[in-house]
């Protein structure tokens, strides 16, 4: 890595790993975005300072007057306090040896003419401070491994690593993702951008080790150019899906008037996403299921899906979900039919989609499974499960059987379910997420995110 990258990644790092925190506007009061920044802080692995002028302790913890204060350096600052107070303080965070800090605080370009100003002589105390800094007007960051610099919660501990433009947005999003056990490396909210945006830490989250996917909510776009060069170098490293905000005419005026950023052409942006080699979320809802399959599985071949049911609808839904989506509905090998002919029941189908039909067990999954990933036509597998309650079948078996034949086959072909039936399939569901296959309500979700992944395979397969 050139010298240039070294120090630009350390200096993006000091975001994420900091031994020593500084918080500026440390609150008692359970109603201020202080009180809740406070006690996420405190219950990190690092060292917390509380800086307020009102108390001398802080949930318990000692306070101080101001950062001059302070008995040692810091390695970063977050700042919550009124907008108008942001600037004076950029020379006394550098004083207190930090070189970052993340800007909590609204009422800047986000608000008009006025905030606009105040955020230029921001911008301005900043740079002559030496200090760089992530904001304002955002929810701050977080590293699951170590801190949680944000008045919102912490993440679940895994490998992909967000980036959002909205604040409460991405916020929200981890509450989703905590719900549906989804875990982040790291997470950046990035608000007005008015210094380290995008670019940069799309830089950083491509070199982190601790990540594998990059999930990014982008509104608006300010330097186009670097943005496709750094999702370019970022995507030739490891997959990132993208959500994009302000597609419409409508939903660009919204975008200007939350960050204070210009949207874009709806048109130009998709296609300068397929260009750099990433692929898209069209919900807010998919953008983490898709990184989610990225994170559990290995990236497929080509396009041809098989696909396993013992219910012939959804194994329609899946094919029809499939085919619109643009993945192959691969024929199977007259071997592999033979050999599922000598397992399933007469009136199962042996084409492809695979219906074992309700009486099949575990043993038939496990098998056909099994038939399926060693076939060469396959080039990943949807495995879709409507959980029987009849003839004395577990709620598990068929999980267990889809388990046991990935194990066998120790295959590098993405393996994905959709289990059906709601609680009734949610502990076969919760089986299969446990060991990292990735477990969908809906076919057309599987089938969406299977593409996605397809995409991302064909896009980067010269790498």
């Amino acid at each position: 890595m050139p010298s240039s990258q070294v120090e630009l990644y350390q200096s993006i790092d000091l975001f994420f790993n900091p031994k020593k925190v500084a918080l500026v506007g440390a609150s008692a009061d359970y109603r201020k975005l202080g009180n809740s920044i406070l006690m996420n802080l405190l219950s990190s692995e690092i060292g917390v300072f509380p800086i307020t002028h009102s108390k001398e302790q802080v949930l318990g913890v000692k306070a101080y007057q101001s950062l001059t204060d302070l008995p040692e350096p810091v390695d970063l600052v977050i700042v919550a306090v009124a907008a108008k107070h942001c600037p004076s303080l950029m020379s006394e965070i550098r004083n207190a040896g930090a070189k970052n800090a993340v800007i909590i605080s609204g009422g800047f370009s986000e608000t008009g003419p006025e905030g606009a100003e105040i955020e230029s002589i921001l911008i301005k105390a900043a740079r002559d401070a030496g200090v760089r800094f992530i904001g304002p007007n955002c929810v701050g960051v977080s590293n699951s491994r170590l801190f949680n610099g944000t008045f919102t919660m912490m993440p679940e501990r895994g490998n992909i690593a967000f980036i959002s433009q909205s604040g409460a947005l991405g916020g929200m999003s981890i509450y989703t993702t905590r719900t549906k056990r989804i875990g982040m490396s790291k997470f950046a909210s990035i608000g007005n951008a008015a210094d380290v945006g995008f670019i940069e830490i799309l830089d950083y989250f491509r070199q982190d080790p601790k990540t594998t996917v990059i999930a990014a909510y982008i509104e608006g776009i300010d330097n186009g150019r670097a943005l496709f060069e750094s999702l370019q170098r970022a995507a030739q490293e490891k997959p990132v899906v993208i959500l994009k905000g302000g597609k419409s005419e409508a939903g660009g005026l919204a975008t200007q008037s939350h960050t204070g950023s210009l949207a874009g052409s709806s048109q130009v942006f998709d296609g300068m996403i397929k260009q750099a080699r990433c692929v898209t979320a069209p919900t807010l809802d998919t953008l983490f299921e898709i990184c989610k399959l990225f994170d559990y599985q290995p990236l497929p071949k080509g396009c041809n899906i098989g696909i396993i049911s013992n219910t012939g609808g959804a194994g329609v839904l899946a094919t029809d979900a499939a085919s619109e989506l643009g993945l192959q509905i691969t024929t199977l090998e007259e071997e592999t039919k033979h050999e599922l002919r000598q397992i399933l029941p007469p009136m199962a189908s042996l084409n492809n989609p695979i219906d074992v039909v309700a009486s099949g067990g575990r043993r038939e999954y496990r098998i056909a499974t099994e038939l399926l990933l060693k076939d060469p036509n396959v080039d990943m597998l949807l495995v879709i499960c409507g959980v029987p309650t009849f003839a004395g079948m577990t709620q598990t078996e068929h999980a267990a059987g889809t388990l046991e034949a990935v194990r066998t086959t120790a295959t590098d072909k993405p393996v994905v379910g959709v289990w059906l039936a709601g609680d009734v399939g949610k502990p076969g569901k919760d089986l299969l997420e446990m060991n990292r296959i990735p477990c969908f309500d809906d076919p057309f979700l599987a089938a969406l995110c299977m593409t996605r992944v397809a995409e991302y395979a064909r896009l980067n397969s010269h790498l």
